[in-house]
């Protein structure tokens, strides 16, 4: 019986589009200021028709060893994309609508020719795997309610997006949003987010797995508050395979945002894992991935007033 691996050019490529596309898009938050020692409450604070852009970067290298055969994967993922707030209802609760304005995408395997895609070039210079990518530019596939602590309540697919936000409505690990607790928060303080996601076992059985993102207040700078997060997975899993699937999910890092203007600022998250036998038998795959995020201001307005400045 043949025990290679299977191919992993398409292997890797099918990892990086879910990260793309699901990507934390951004934050807008409002803190309770006060006097250093108390608690403070924090809580979302969304303006109707406010745009929040941010600049998105991933890069991603794997080692895949199998018996005396070595291949090294690299990627890199560049995007600008921008959270529109939709409308925000009486109690607080936001319909937002994440879009992906360009993508920038490279991946080689050992020394082979690197394979580019740029969603500015069109469709007539874009390689075939990456068309599907390229027809989610500029226009958004789901639009999300989300409560003033952050909870996802409701996602609805547009642009032929149901299936995305079916998957976004019943995996909570999609909400790019931090979940605050309901009650005041001290420096110092931690507070937990635990959920269930799903892991596929095969063409129709899926299994559930058990998560928990940790969250703790680390630090106020000035209008700047740090935030860090870990995120372990709780449920047993004794399949290599399954393994593979959950290793993009648990992130660590931190996230910077300023409570006086109430947006984020930055993140930074990493992935570092090994797993054996995750893609077949006698296989060892070293992933280590590291994203992170910043806001920018409008590029419409940027433009603008850089062509108005004399």
């Amino acid at each position: 019986m043949d025990d290679s691996p299977p191919p992993l050019t398409n292997f890797f490529r099918w990892r990086l589009l879910p990260l793309l596309c699901l990507a934390s898009f951004g934050l807008v938050a409002a803190q309770l200021r006060a006097a250093e020692g108390e608690a403070v409450r924090l809580i979302y604070k969304f303006q109707p028709n406010e745009s929040l852009h941010l600049e998105y970067k991933q890069d991603m290298t794997m080692d895949i060893r199998h018996a005396e055969l070595k291949r090294k994967m690299r990627s890199q993922t560049i995007a600008e994309k921008h959270l529109r707030v939709i409308s925000v209802d009486a109690d607080g609760n936001a319909l937002v609508e994440p879009i992906i304005d360009r993508t920038r995408m490279t991946s080689r395997q050992d020394d082979d020719a690197e394979s580019k895609f740029d969603s500015t070039e069109g469709p007539d210079d874009c390689p075939a795997e990456y068309r599907p990518m390229l027809a989610t530019i500029g226009k958004p596939l789901v639009r999300i309610k989300f409560a003033p602590n952050g909870k996802l309540l409701q996602a609805n697919g547009v642009n032929g997006g149901a299936a995305a936000a079916k998957d976004i409505e019943h995996d909570p690990t999609l909400n790019f949003l931090i979940v605050f607790p309901e009650q005041p928060v001290q420096l110092g303080e931690t507070w937990k987010d635990e959920f269930e996601t799903t892991v596929q076992l095969d063409r129709s059985l899926k299994q559930g797995v058990k998560l928990r993102r940790e969250y703790r207040l680390l630090k106020l700078d000035g209008s700047r508050a740090e935030i860090e997060l870990k995120t372990v997975c709780l449920t047993p899993l004794r399949d290599p395979k399954l393994e593979m699937q959950i290793t993009s999910r648990l992130l660590n890092g931190n996230i910077v945002f300023d409570h006086q203007l109430g947006q984020i600022v930055s993140r930074e998250m990493r992935v570092e894992s090994q797993v054996i036998n995750g893609i077949g038998p006698n296989t060892m795959v070293s992933t280590v991935m590291t994203q992170s995020e910043r806001t920018v201001p409008n590029p419409k307005l940027a433009k603008r007033d850089k062509s108005s400045t004399p």
